[in-house]
């Protein structure tokens, strides 16, 4: 009588199992569409890398060469971004020459591929080949400007002179540059 059970019971849930798996099968066209669209903007692709290392080459000359720590890349329908991990180290060549042009250091970055933008975050420090240094604790780098600013405090030094400002606007060489806000000290040897 046991056996009987048993295999009764099993038969009502493989039953009730049928029929609710049967009832899911028939989604009208709309349902289906909804599913999907909610499936497809949840989609996000990523990866990460250890001892990161980027070269960016363009039209065969070095632009620039980056050491990190880590870097996340993440990608979804709306766009596509590295988030970088350091201390970080960038390299700057001039584009049409390819001589070395600054040297960037900072914390932590955002790069964003598409429109070729870097931000930089903390400690952020260029050096340039005519000992002209920059700090702040935040940079936006438009690599395909060559333009670079920040509307936080900044030090400028550009040896004897040495100013500090609330904004600033530049090229990558700091040969040309706008100092917002700010006051300075001039060495006099």
């Amino acid at each position: 009588m046991k056996v009987f059970q048993f295999t009764n019971n099993t038969f009502i849930v493989c039953a009730l199992l049928s029929l609710v798996l049967l009832s899911c099968q028939d989604l009208s066209e709309f349902d289906t569409q909804q599913i999907d669209q909610v499936l497809q903007a949840d989609k996000i692709g990523s990866s990460e890398s250890w001892g990161f290392r980027l070269n960016l080459m363009d039209e065969g000359q070095k632009v620039l060469d980056l050491e990190a720590s880590y870097a996340k890349f993440v990608e979804n329908s709306e766009e596509s971004f590295t988030e970088i991990s350091g201390p970080i180290l960038i390299t700057t060549y001039e584009e049409a020459t390819g001589k070395l042009q600054s040297i960037i250091i900072c914390d932590s970055a955002l790069y964003r591929s598409s429109v070729g933008i870097f931000e930089m975050y903390h400690n952020v420090e260029i050096s340039t080949m005519e000992e002209k240094v920059l700090r702040s604790d935040y940079l936006k780098w438009q690599r395909f400007q060559d333009r670079i600013s920040t509307p936080l405090f900044v030090t400028f030094i550009a040896p004897p002179d040495s100013i500090s400002a609330l904004g600033f606007e530049g090229n990558t060489d700091l040969s040309e540059y706008t100092l917002n806000e700010g006051g300075g000290t001039v060495v006099i040897d």
